[in-house]
């Protein structure tokens, strides 16, 4: 029981068959239902919850993550469905704060707003596309369950909450976060084996003596005693001392102040665990000097101390591994040493010791199990003391990173590609049976592309339909998923082979223009095969400044600017300009205008221009040409209801020759003549002849691309530590032919 009036029980089921009152769904913050538990919801309870969250979307905006939105359930067993935003997991404290909001919103609504919900199912949410670590993720849940009640009057209608999934290692760790922090107040601390997080590498020393090494947050451990680390005299420094200290709350906080104006140096401090799930904290303050030793005395000063508390349990972080700066290796083995050794000397003692490794440490985690293999091996222990390794963990000493979580790790030298391959890879992860494919360069599919694609229906067991508007062109693939994967990725490969023809053919082109142009064919043959543009981050003028103050007014924060420098289209328009300039005295007239592009063409348009392939789609209200705009806000409210907030939007500021212009209509697809009947024809058609902001112009020779804006409507992915690798990068020329693959610089796992 949860409490006397509530029941909290653990299930293996499909939530999409569940019988309860309310599901929860862990939803996106466009309630965009298209995979995983959302997908599955919808294709069960029926399309009118996609179009109930859809008007929800129109009338209300996004949900924010940490916050719900209610839809009706439709065809489930169950009346309404909560679509909980949950965060994507960064690593942070945040992404936990997150959560928490997510979990209590959801039983703020059960319990007091919907007076009609007795029974509510809950699943694992941001533990699958959005990363969460599973085991962190249900004790979040749970904690936050378990402080919602305490203290509260008695709820009088919720009767029960399931905490739901129908995968085993999800129930696994539900079942383990409920017994460990529910299930504290009748068994004694690590008596039960279920209290064992799966992910523990575990040494028993006959009955009463455990060494554990587990992922987790030092913070949310509930042993008797949790370790802190921090400098002599500032033990809130560091990211394991705050984020203790956070959890703990101002009265630790206050107490640590008044350790700081002491002189007398304590090697381990003690206090009260105020607001953490422990009843001390033993706070190890670090000198520069003698690290090693300072980590050796310390651990041994801490256990001496759970004896003089008599006490039974204890969570270290991994000592020394952060700031400090001891290699993690040796701190594996003087933390194992100094415990052991305890060990020994106390066998009477019953003392279960934890060692917490934050959960993306994975390279910690693993010299701390390694120590502890060696150290089985080596001692060749008793018959009465066991080593007990999950199976996962002997597969990840073969060099996979959790057997029981599958990971695509990905590697790179761009954060921009980074990003895109990860979203393009989590899309197609997350497609059910269905995947849209949206690329202008389906237009140039031809008779032997389209044989392709009907040699991959037959082979793959797919279906593939192809759509051609005058917004966009696409594909669209439908098929069992192992087999849908398998057909994107052909699909995709034969487009970027399409795509890397039409631009090799556009340059070509434009080697053929400026010849008949300037009448040096020979050189320009020359030039062709070195054909090289610059593409570089710069520090920002006072006149960058303004600009990027201008995109920030719309909600567009700028992560960098970089310029281009293309001498070939640089040439182009300056022959396209003194063209223009012969039949116009008073010359052509240029405007800076703002063009949004995909990122797959960013390169594409930095080498060959722009072109209405590989602009966004835009509504041809003004003609059938390239599109560029004046106003950043019009371009920014486009990207609010087309573009997800996580994502990177990739802005051209270019260079506009406009030229004699006119009144732009849909029905206009090249430039419309001088007057009806003449030869000469406009230069380009505006949105309003009298103060134009939207430009549409029919040759891509008019427009010179002079800067990339990188943007984000999410303001805290300008905090995140790649985006400065690549403005110390320096100087970046790109040739014609295809760069060798560069060595790997960092990797994030997807």
């Amino acid at each position: 029981m949860l409490t006397p009036w509530i029941e909290l029980s653990v299930w293996k089921d499909d939530l999409t068959r569940h019988v309860v009152d309310a599901v929860v769904n862990a939803a996106n913050e466009e309630l965009w239902h298209g995979g995983g538990l959302a997908g599955s919801l919808v294709k069960a309870g029926g399309f009118e919850i996609q179009e109930e969250s859809r008007r929800l979307i129109a009338t209300y905006g996004k949900v924010p993550t940490g916050q719900i939105a209610i839809t009706k359930a439709g065809r489930l067993p169950c009346n309404w469905i909560i679509h909980a935003v949950g965060p994507r997991w960064t690593g942070s404290q945040t992404s936990i704060d997150l959560l928490r909001a997510a979990i209590k919103n959801t039983l703020d609504y059960v319990c007091i707003q919907n007076t009609h919900i007795k029974t509510v199912a809950i699943p694992a949410l941001s533990s699958g596309i959005f990363q969460f670590p599973l085991d962190l993720c249900t004790h979040t849940i749970l904690e936050t369950i378990s402080l919602y009640f305490q203290g509260k009057q008695p709820i009088r209608y919720l009767k029960e909450i399931h905490l739901v999934s129908n995968e085993d290692r999800t129930v696994a760790s539900f079942k383990d976060a409920a017994e460990n922090i529910l299930g504290k107040m009748e068994l004694s601390p690590w008596e039960s084996p279920g209290t064992t997080p799966s992910s523990n590498v575990m040494l028993q020393i006959g009955q009463g003596q455990t060494l554990q090494i587990v992922q987790g947050c030092i913070e949310l451990q509930t042993t008797d005693v949790i370790v802190n680390s921090g400098f002599l005299h500032d033990l809130k420094s560091g990211s394991v001392s705050q984020s203790i200290v956070k959890q703990a709350g101002l009265e630790m906080e206050r107490e640590l102040d008044k350790v700081n104006l002491s002189s007398d140096y304590q090697m381990v401090l003690v206090t009260k665990g105020f607001k953490l799930s422990c009843q001390y904290v033993f706070h190890v303050a670090w000198k520069f000097e003698k690290k090693q030793q300072i980590l050796k005395d310390a651990v041994k000063t801490c256990l001496e101390k759970c004896l003089q508390l008599d006490v039974n349990s204890i969570s270290f972080p991994a000592l020394g591994t952060g700031l400090i700066e001891i290699e993690k290796s040796t701190a594996a083995m003087i933390m194992v040493d100094e415990i052991l050794a305890f060990f020994k000397m106390h066998m009477k003692k019953t003392l279960t010791v934890r060692i917490v490794i934050f959960p993306v440490d994975v390279e910690t985690y693993r010299a701390f199990c390694a120590e502890m293999m060696k150290r089985s091996n080596e001692l060749s222990l008793s018959s009465n003391s066991v080593l007990s390794v999950p199976q996962w963990t002997r597969g990840e000493q073969r060099g996979g990173l959790e057997a029981g979580s599958p990971a695509i790790n990905l590697m790179g030298v761009n954060a921009e590609e980074m990003c895109e391959a990860k979203e393009w890879i989590e899309r197609l992860l997350t497609s059910e049976e269905h995947h849209i494919i949206e690329n202008n360069h389906i237009l140039y599919l031809g008779k032997n592309e389209h044989d392709k694609l009907s040699q991959l229906q037959t082979a793959s067991g797919v279906s593939i339909s192809e759509t051609v508007s005058p917004l966009k062109a696409m594909l669209e693939i439908r098929g069992a998923q192992a087999d849908l994967i398998e057909a994107v990725m052909n699909v995709e490969c034969m487009l970027c082979e399409v795509q890397g023809e039409v631009a090799r053919k556009k340059e070509k082109s434009l080697f053929d223009l400026l010849g008949q142009w300037t009448n040096k064919e020979g050189k320009l043959d020359e030039m062709e095969k070195f054909h090289t543009y610059l593409r570089y981050p710069v520090p920002l003028t006072q006149e960058l400044e303004d600009r990027k103050r201008q995109f920030e007014k719309c909600g567009l924060w700028v992560v960098k600017v970089e310029q281009i420098q293309n001498n070939a289209l640089m040439a182009a328009f300056l022959e396209k300009k003194k063209m223009m300039e012969e039949r116009m005295p008073r010359g052509p007239g240029s405007q800076r205008l703002f063009q949004q592009v995909p990122y797959q063409f960013c390169n594409v348009v930095c080498k060959v221009g722009f072109h209405r392939l590989y602009s966004t789609p835009h509504d041809p209200v003004y003609g059938a040409g390239i599109h560029f705009t004046k106003s950043l806000k019009k371009l920014a409210d486009k990207v609010k209801k087309t573009s997800s907030t996580d994502r990177l939007i990739y802005v051209f500021e270019a260079e506009v020759l406009t030229g004699s212009f006119c009144q732009g209509n849909n029905l206009i697809i090249t430039p419309p003549p001088l007057s009806p009947g003449a030869l000469d024809v406009h230069d380009s058609v505006v949105d309003n002849v009298s103060n134009p902001e939207t430009v549409v112009v029919f040759n891509g020779m008019q427009a010179l691309p002079q800067y990339l804006w990188i943007c984000t409507q999410d303001r805290t992915l300008l905090q995140h530590q790649m985006w400065g690798q690549d403005y110390s990068s320096g100087l970046a020329m790109v040739s014609s032919p295809p760069q060798s693959w560069l060595e790997v610089s960092y990797g994030s796992t997807v």
